[in-house]
């Protein structure tokens, strides 16, 4: 899990996630290797975090965030101004990155109710 401090200067604690706890999960996606699995995947969300805007939470396969954003921010600028973290769930980037959804692919807009499965 990771916990994001916005405050300057801005520090990532890494945490293992305890087993079988249901405790939220953050990654930091450091390669194009992590960043195929997960897309590959199609489970989660991405966080896009930056030292000059908000964090925002990607779907994980949404066309608004290109691979060429992902080389540039996380391999050639090594992550000074910010990274790319994959979460579990959008209350796991609200909560660990206080990340706003993407107004281009707005993440989980059209959530069913849990009430719509009740008997």
């Amino acid at each position: 899990m990771a916990v994001y401090n916005s405050a300057w200067p801005r520090t990532f604690i890494f945490v293992e996630k305890a087993t079988g706890c249901g405790m939220p999960e953050a990654k930091e996606v450091t390669s194009f290797e992590e960043l195929r699995k997960f897309r590959l995947a199609d489970e989660g969300y991405f966080v896009i975090t930056d030292s000059n805007r908000d964090a925002i939470i990607h779907k994980v396969n949404a066309k608004c965030i290109k691979a060429d954003s992902f080389n540039l921010k996380v391999t050639l600028n090594e992550g000074k101004q910010g990274g790319w973290f994959w979460v579990d769930s959008i209350a796991t980037a609200a909560h660990e990155f206080r990340a706003k959804r993407c107004k281009v692919c707005k993440p989980e807009l059209n959530l069913v109710q849990p009430s719509t499965f009740e008997g």
